[in-house]
């Protein structure tokens, strides 16, 4: 049971907060800090000593099982959630100090960590989905924390879709278990290719589920709470519901299409066009929506739909390079996606200020901030050197391969478009940020401390050398890809 450790015991500490009086800041720090640290540790331990390990949890009538393995997808998304939490939460000790209810916060911002966990450590749907609700549930916390009319709604908004979105993946799960096929996740996938009459049905089920949990994703059509929650919550809780709660739709789509019906079954139907067809508009779509819009976080939340698509197409070429460019993607679209969130929040937390345009000219007032928010929009970009630009290769890459046809061509024409919005609606920004000038300029130091610095340094760090050696990144992706499809 050690290995459910990184399962359960941030949830079990996170809602401990809830009865511990911490008043102090510094106490504060160890405890959220400790249980942090501490579960990064069992993380590592759990992936790397009990890897390949099934868990049966609980046995229910009908063969329904609570089940968990870590296997290499297990391994590659929990890692990261670990670390980047970690951070993510060392930079919220600071900014918290200015919307507070605090430790309500860390409760569930610490209880969100295992029920990610668990859906990546799920071993069967039935288990995936319990999870995946739970951490719906759990984050929704997040989202209205201020508790003002426009974070209620937005809770409510973010609820709703999730729960609907869930409801579809419900349904394809339904069908998975009345065709009495092993629903255990396996490599490969469990229908046999001989389906007869049931393929039509098969595809609209796969459709269902891939929509319905790609909503967490931010995927067109059930994309819409991402713009009215990101707002609304504060920037930690925005920056891991960006770059890493979005990515528990990502894991059920992987999970449904290559673990449960196989990239063989689904190649070349009607599903996969549909799918592909629908994450290429939702690239589209997201990146015309971040260029229009004027509120910070909200444009970085159309970009979350715009770049999760990139992960959805790349899964849905059903090849190897497509793959290994969906999880090279998500693995740097975490680390920038959290960069991009944290400093706006660092910049709301130092001038109040939400709007693109109260950027403009602050370059000289907060520099180290505004060189990460750069950073991590080039990479965003596909700029060489940044993480970015080999994620973005390799889904071209994948786009190209024999099979794809002109919908794989359609992917590249629409990467490319919506790289050059990318630039359009980030770069721009720290341009001016650095070069324009304005009447009401401050020379005066904006600068965070070290709380807020030192996770976006390092995250930022990381997404130059993951452009500069992403050689063992790429192994990584490469081998669970080869495993997988």
């Amino acid at each position: 049971m050690v290995s459910l450790f990184p399962v359960f015991f941030p949830v079990l500490a996170g809602l401990a907060m809830l009865d511990l009086k911490i008043s102090r800041f510094k106490d504060r720090e160890k405890y959220v800090m400790s249980v942090l640290g501490v579960n990064l540790a069992l993380t590592l331990v759990a992936n790397f000593l009990f890897a390949d390990t099934h868990i049966t949890f609980a046995k229910f009538a009908g063969g329904i099982e609570i089940a968990f393995h870590i296997d290499s997808i297990a391994v590659f998304f929990s890692t990261i959630f670990a670390f980047v939490w970690l951070l993510v939460a060392y930079f919220s000790l600071e900014y918290m100090k200015h919307e507070g209810e605090e430790n309500r916060f860390f409760a569930f911002f610490i209880a969100s960590l295992g029920g990610l966990t668990g859906v990546a450590y799920a071993d069967n749907l039935v288990t995936l989905y319990l999870f995946f609700e739970a951490m719906s549930l759990l984050s929704y916390v997040l989202v209205v924390h201020s508790r003002t009319n426009e974070s209620l709604l937005a809770g409510r908004k973010y609820i709703y879709y999730s729960l609907f979105g869930a409801s579809l993946g419900l349904i394809g799960i339904f069908y998975f278990y009345s065709t009495g096929w092993d629903t255990a996740f396996t490599p490969g996938g469990v229908v046999p290719m001989e389906l007869g009459g049931r393929m039509p049905m098969l595809s609209l089920m796969v459709v269902l589920a891939v929509i319905g949990f790609g909503c967490k994703g931010g995927m067109f059509p059930l994309h819409a709470w991402l713009p009215t929650a990101h707002p609304q919550a504060p920037a930690p809780a925005s920056s891991v519901l960006s770059g890493l709660i979005t990515k528990a739709g990502v894991i059920a789509i992987i999970r449904v299409v290559y673990f449960t019906v196989g990239a063989d079954v689904l190649r070349g139907t009607s599903a996969q066009y549909i799918l592909l067809t629908l994450s290429i508009v939702t690239i589209f779509m997201g990146s015309m929506l971040a260029y229009k819009e004027k509120v910070l976080k909200k444009r970085l939340a159309y970009s979350t739909v715009s770049q999760v698509s990139y992960v959805i197409f790349g899964l849905m070429l059903l090849n190897t390079a497509g793959v290994t460019g969906a999880l090279l993607q998500v693995a740097f679209h975490a680390l920038a996606k959290n960069v991009l969130f944290l400093t706006a929040g660092a910049f709301i937390y130092k001038t109040g200020k939400t709007l693109v345009s109260d950027m403009y000219a602050m370059g000289k007032s907060m520099p180290k901030t505004l060189t990460c928010f750069t950073v991590a929009g080039l990479s965003l970009v596909g700029v060489p050197m940044t993480a970015g630009f080999v994620s973005k290769w390799y889904l071209a890459q994948g786009a190209l391969h024999q099979g794809s046809g002109v919908i794989g061509f359609i992917g590249i024409a629409t990467i490319m478009v919506s790289a050059l919005l990318t630039g359009g609606y980030l770069v721009t920004v720290t341009a001016k940020a650095f070069f324009a000038s304005r009447e009401d300029e401050v020379s005066e130091s904006f600068e965070p401390n070290k709380y807020m610095i030192i996770p976006l340094a390092v995250l930022t760090v990381l997404i130059v050398l993951f452009g500069i050696f992403p050689t063992p990144v790429i192994a990584v992706a490469s081998a669970i890809a080869q495993h997988i499809v």
